[in-house]
C-alpha cells in the first residue's frame, strides 16, 4: 500500500480546523492576506494585466466569482488567473528566505478569492483556514526541494498550494483532495527563463498555478482522478522535478504542529528578494549621508565573484529597458536607492529617471573571491568629501526582522495607490483593518472591500 507523503498532507488538509490553528498561525496568515490582497491591488495597473483582463472578458462563461475593477463575473479558474497575475506583477509578494524560495501567497489567496465566490456561506475564519494550509503546503513542497533546478517554485510548487487551499474551501474529502493534488501535478509548470529575459509570464505563471489549483479542486470534487503516489512516485514530482537534489523529510515534519507560512518574508521593495539586503544598505547610506542634499560622486560595490559577474558587469542591469529587468537590475536598484531614499513601486517603475541611470552607470567596485554569496558592501564618497560605508546584513521583512503592522499597513497603501482605479482613503484605511479582523467577519468576500 502506498504511504506516499501526499496522503499525509490531504489528510491534514482534510481534518484541520480553525480551532487547530495555533493563534501565532491566526495572525501570520492575516498578514500574508493584507499583505498578498494590497500587491493584488497595486499589481492591477501594471503591464499584462490589462492583456490577460481583455483575453478573459473576451473569452467570457459563466459569472461565478468577482474580480478587482471588473463589473462582472468570471470563470473561477478565470478570476484566479487574473488575481494570481496581479498580486505577482510587482514582485512586491511574500517570500520564503530560507530554503525554499517560493511567493506561496498569490496563488493561494488567488485561488481562495474565487472559490469563496462560489460559496456564500465561506466565513472570514474558512479563509484564514484555507490560506493557512495552501501556504504551509506550499511551503513544505518548497522546503523539500534541495537543488535550484531553474523551475519558478512560486509557480510549480505553487499550484500544489492552491488546490490545497481549494480543495478544503470546497470541503474536499481525504480521497477528493489527494485527487485534487494529484490532478495538480499533471498540470504544475513554470520556468525562470522568463525572468532572465524580462517577459511578462514571470507574472502570469503565478495566475496559472491559481487557476489549475482550482480547476484540479473541482475535478477532484466532480470525482476525477490524479495520480496518488504524486511526491515519492516512480515519475512523481521529486524524481522528475528535482532528481538528486530533495529531501521527503519536510514535507510532513511536525504536520499539524507547524505550519511554515508562519516562516514567510514580507517585503519592504517590490524586486526579487535577494536585492533587499544591498537596498537596506544603501537606503541607509543614503540617510547618513544626506544624499538628497549631497550628491554622490563615487559608488563602489564588492561583492562575490558570481554576484558581480552576473549584476555589476553585465549593461543591462544598469539600464534597464523594462520594469520586469528593473525588478531584478542591482546596479539601478542601488543606484535608485541611493538617489531617492527608498525603493517603491514608483522608483522601480522609473527606468528612465536620468538620475538614477546616471548613477547606476557610474557604479564601480569588483568581486571578492573569498566572499560568499549573499555579502555585499557598498562604499560612497559625497561631492563635499563625506564617505560612509554600509555592508548588506540580514534584510529587513524577515522573521527575525519582521515588518510591523504599520509598516505593512504603510505598503497596502503604496500599493493601493498605484492601483489601476483611485481608491479613497477611507476605504483603504477600512479594507486593512477588515482584513486584520477577518477572523471575526462573516464575510469572506474581499472584492467588495475596495469598492
Amino acid at each position: 500500500m502506498s504511504n506516499d507523503p501526499a496522503l499525509s498532507l490531504a489528510a491534514h488538509i482534510h481534518r484541520t480546523r480553525f480551532a487547530d490553528l495555533p493563534a501565532a498561525t491566526v495572525t501570520a496568515t492575516k498578514r500574508d492576506l493584507l499583505d498578498t490582497f494590497g500587491c493584488l491591488l497595486g499589481g492591477t495597473a501594471e503591464p499584462g494585466i490589462a492583456e490577460l483582463t481583455n483575453l478573459a472578458l473576451r473569452w467570457g462563461g459563466l459569472e461565478e466569482s468577482s474580480v478587482v475593477f471588473l463589473d462582472r463575473r468570471l470563470p473561477a479558474p478565470q478570476a484566479a488567473a487574473l488575481h494570481g497575475s496581479m498580486a505577482h506583477a510587482l514582485d512586491y509578494d511574500d517570500v520564503l528566505d530560507h530554503g525554499g524560495s517560493i511567493h506561496p501567497g498569490a496563488s493561494v489567496l488567488a485561488a481562495c478569492m474565487a472559490v469563496a465566490d462560489l460559496r456564500p456561506e465561506t466565513t472570514g475564519r474558512d479563509v484564514i483556514l484555507a490560506v493557512a494550509l495552501g501556504l504551509d503546503v506550499s511551503c513544505r513542497i518548497a522546503l523539500a526541494s534541495t537543488l535550484d533546478r531553474g523551475w519558478h517554485r512560486t509557480a510549480v510548487i505553487g499550484i500544489f498550494g492552491a488546490a490545497a487551499a481549494a480543495a478544503k474551501l470546497l470541503g474536499l474529502d481525504e480521497s477528493q483532495t489527494l485527487n485534487a493534488l494529484g490532478i495538480a501535478y499533471s498540470q504544475a509548470a513554470g520556468n525562470r527563463q522568463c525572468i532572465l529575459d524580462g517577459a511578462l509570464t514571470k507574472r502570469l505563471q503565478a495566475g496559472q498555478a491559481a487557476a489549475a489549483g482550482v480547476q484540479s479542486a473541482i475535478l477532484a470534487q466532480t470525482g476525477f482522478t490524479g495520480a496518488r503516489d504524486i511526491f515519492a512516485g516512480r515519475y512523481g514530482f521529486f524524481e522528475l522535478y528535482q532528481p538528486g537534489g530533495y529531501e521527503l523529510a519536510p514535507l510532513t515534519s511536525n504536520l499539524g504542529i507547524a505550519f511554515r507560512g508562519d516562516e514567510l518574508s514580507f517585503k519592504p521593495y517590490p524586486c526579487g528578494r535577494p536585492q533587499h539586503a544591498a537596498l537596506d544598505a544603501a537606503i541607509a547610506l543614503h540617510r547618513q549621508l544626506g544624499l538628497d542634499r549631497d550628491r554622490p560622486v563615487t559608488v563602489e560595490v564588492t561583492t562575490g565573484t558570481n554576484t558581480w559577474q552576473d549584476q555589476f558587469a553585465a549593461g543591462v542591469k544598469r539600464r534597464p529597458t523594462q520594469i520586469v529587468e528593473a525588478q531584478f537590475a542591482l546596479p539601478f536598484l542601488i543606484a535608485a536607492a541611493l538617489a531617492k531614499g527608498r525603493v517603491g513601486i514608483g522608483e522601480v517603475a522609473g527606468i528612465g529617471d536620468p538620475a538614477v541611470l546616471d548613477l547606476a552607470a557610474r557604479i564601480d567596485g569588483g568581486p571578492e573571491p573569498s566572499w560568499l554569496p549573499g555579502r555585499l558592501r557598498i562604499a560612497v564618497r559625497t561631492e563635499s568629501g563625506r564617505s560612509a560605508t554600509q555592508e548588506a546584513e540580514q534584510p529587513s521583512g524577515s522573521p527575525e526582522r519582521p515588518l510591523s503592522d504599520a509598516e505593512l499597513a504603510a505598503k497596502f497603501r503604496d500599493c493601493a495607490a498605484n492601483a489601476s482605479r483611485p481608491i479613497a482613503a477611507a476605504t483603504v484605511d477600512s479594507a486593512i483593518a477588515a482584513i486584520l479582523d477577518l477572523d471575526n467577519r462573516t464575510s469572506a468576500a474581499l472584492v467588495p472591500l475596495i469598492v
